[in-house]
């Protein structure tokens, strides 16, 4: 391993030649707030219940896009184009405006110089955006002598008319499923308790599966059953092995969650886009969006980890298995992921039109729900990481497409080295061949950034125009390294778990372990100047700093989970990770992973205005969404998601033989988990 250190030094260097200092790179920051504040406000809206109020039946409320006509003639239209030009600011010349239309009417009629018949326009929205034009237009020209181009976008207006909205078919629908769940758990879970004393009422009666595959399909829906599935004992080896993922899995589910609503605030309106635009220019915030993508990296090396150790030891205590379990695994898949999944879509498409109230809900509930209409069959097929990303139903299912997929490949892989085992050398060797090649080619064709970064004038569409979500982020190829990772890990581990020391006290392995950390830390500590000055990076040293940084994350926490796996589990670090209440957290992150924009959407959905942004501001969000999701997530989970995986278990094992398979069944349980995320 000797011989890695050059290499580094070789990628260190001329990446050192070509950055800034500290100093140079602060002085390139923001503008000074004075004259920052000559700019018009990119975002200014009427006071929307107000307008609702005063105009009763009459009113109409219109988010309005404009633009600022060219004029080079005027230092304040040159100044703002200027600062616009950089993709950490908004673009300045693109107005939003919230008009309320009888407010409007009667601006203008106060100012005169407009014709009488504006009373007589019809109430549709071409002559909504005729006065929505002419009275920014005249306050833009007041004010700052500028200009807005006389076809101005109406986003969407709010009327009497169309705030009440007729029921459909799919709201029906949703109706209907949702009475029906209702039933079925009151039904299950009377049942349940009623023949809770014919057992004598056992301390760990809820813990026990009845004898009877009549009795467990009845009780399958059963409320205090589904809160004990929750926290389940982790018996067997290899479950207090691994116990510790679902620690993993709820701390990444939690900054998920975080990256979520930053990335909503930031789509939603701000008074004082200074503060919005003025910390993109922090380090910290650079660096924080770069790593955005490693939540997902951890994941995929935990999915492809414990897809492997399930798969061998099915292969060790059933050596005369067929290719069956293919279809079998990826069947007890779907129906673990598609109830609680065709729910949420459910509930997007047929009942969150109902609850949008207000100026910003159209720009959040209604864009979702309008996605979810026409995509989402892409959902459902896994595919959606591929098919109109930038009109996302979830804007995190795309995730669950992508797993999906790379589940399906470490199914397929697993079969080639169980019927051909001298494949895995080639086979991974491939794999990690990819995971190098892919991203490095990929950015240099394309010219992506080397990271993830925030483009403020696209956030607005949550950031989705950015290329490197399209080209880096999304597809299956990009992200076949940590499943690959992963997947190797659980090999080592299936092979030494009765010799831990041997992996552990290697010199390989500790070698390996103090590379990939050193090349961590100078990938988040280098992170911020590559971007900032991509330009003048060579596009090639680009390439592969844009690889280093999106590998290096997987493979040092693949080394993190292989290490923490054959360590013995009384250690303290292992004992802190293995605590149950992580446990409980890791069983919720799949319901709380998919109700959790839900819940960001009617949050920012209610706002009436553009928001003061601060910390504090964000702070108060985030609490509130925080606190929502997981009460929402833990109803979604004792409600949808582990009673219907009970029930179609139950119905799908009737079709097969006993057998004695029980012993794998909490390892093979424990993956199907780990993968859904």
């Amino acid at each position: 391993m000797a011989l890695q250190w050059p290499l580094v030094v070789l990628l260190v260097l001329p990446l050192v030649a070509h950055l800034p200092t500290v100093a140079e790179a602060n002085r390139n920051g923001f503008i000074e707030l004075s004259e920052y504040l000559k700019f018009p406000k990119v975002f200014e809206y009427d006071d929307y219940e107000e307008c609702r109020r005063e105009h009763r039946d009459e009113y109409a409320f219109c988010v309005v896009h404009a633009t600022i006509s060219p004029d080079e003639s005027s230092e304040l239209y040159r100044n703002l184009t200027t600062f616009s030009q950089d993709t950490l600011h908004y673009d300045h010349t693109r107005l939003e405006r919230g008009v309320c239309i009888q407010e409007c009417k009667q601006f203008l009629h106060s100012i005169g110089g407009y014709s009488t018949q504006l009373d007589a326009l019809p109430n549709d929205e071409q002559s909504y955006a005729r006065l929505a034009q002419a009275c920014i237009n005249e306050k833009i020209s007041r004010r700052y002598h500028l200009q807005v181009k006389p076809q101005v976008q109406i986003y969407h207006c709010y009327t009497k008319q169309n705030a009440v909205q007729s029921v459909d078919a799919l709201e029906v629908l949703f109706y209907v499923v949702s009475l029906l769940l209702v039933l079925m758990v009151v039904g299950s879970t009377v049942y349940d308790l009623r023949m809770r004393p014919r057992k004598n009422a056992p301390e760990n009666y809820f813990l026990q599966s009845p004898k009877s595959g009549r009795d467990k399909l009845l009780v399958s829906f059963s409320i205090p059953r589904n809160i004990y599935r929750l926290k389940d004992p982790t018996d067997g080896r290899i479950r207090q092995d691994l116990q510790f993922l679902e620690a993993f899995r709820m701390i990444q589910m939690c900054r998920v969650v975080f990256l979520h609503i930053t990335t909503a605030h930031g789509k939603a309106p701000s008074t004082n886009t200074d503060y919005m635009e003025g910390i993109q220019h922090k380090p910290v915030t650079v660096i924080y969006i770069a790593e955005f993508q490693n939540y997902v990296q951890t994941f995929l090396s935990i999915s492809g980890m414990l897809l492997t150790i399930n798969f061998l030891e099915h292969i060790r205590k059933n050596p005369d298995f067929t290719v069956k379990i293919f279809w079998e695994k990826l069947r007890g898949r779907l129906c673990r992921i598609i109830p609680s999944y065709a729910f949420i879509i459910l509930l997007q498409v047929g009942f969150m039109k109902r609850l949008m109230d207000g100026p910003m809900g159209q720009q959040f509930i209604g864009e979702s729900q309008e996605n979810c209409r026409r995509w989402w069959w892409t959902n459902l097929l896994f595919f959606n990481n591929y098919v109109r990303t930038n009109q996302p139903c979830l804007i995190q299912s795309w995730y669950l497409a992508a797993d999906m997929q790379l589940f399906i490949y470490g199914m397929v892989v697993m079969m080639l080295i169980w019927r051909w085992p001298t494949l895995k050398n080639y086979i991974f060797s491939a794999a990690f061949v990819c995971a190098a090649v892919i991203p490095t080619y990929t950015n240099y064709v394309h010219r992506i950034t080397p990271a993830m970064t925030t483009q403020m004038k696209e956030l607005y569409r949550y950031n989705r125009e950015h290329l490197y979500h399209y080209d880096m982020y999304f597809p299956f190829e990009q992200n076949i390294g940590a499943y690959s990772f992963g997947m190797f890990a659980g090999f080592i581990y299936h092979r030494y778990r009765e010799s831990r020391k041997t992996v552990l006290n290697s010199g390989l392995f500790r070698v390996m372990f103090v590379v990939a950390t050193a090349l961590y830390v100078f990938s988040l500590a280098s992170v911020y100047w590559v971007v900032a000055y991509n330009s003048q990076v060579p596009p090639l040293l680009s390439a592969v700093y844009a690889t280093l940084f999106r590998q290096i994350w997987p493979v040092l926490t693949t080394l993190i989970q292989l290490a923490l796996a054959l360590t013995a589990t009384g250690t303290l670090l292992k004992s802190f990770f293995s605590h149950p209440i992580f446990g409980v957290g890791g069983k919720l992150s799949y319901s709380v992973y998919l109700i959790h924009f839900t819940v960001i959407e009617l949050v920012y959905g209610a706002v009436k205005g553009p928001v003061f942004s601060s910390e504090r501001v964000i702070s108060t969000f985030v609490a509130q969404i925080y606190l929502w999701t997981v009460l929402f997530g833990a109803g979604l989970a004792v409600l949808v998601e582990l009673p219907s995986a009970a029930a179609l278990k139950e119905l799908l094992d009737r079709r097969k033989p006993s057998s004695a398979s029980a012993p794998v069944q909490h390892t093979a349980q424990l993956s199907v988990r780990n993968m859904d995320q």
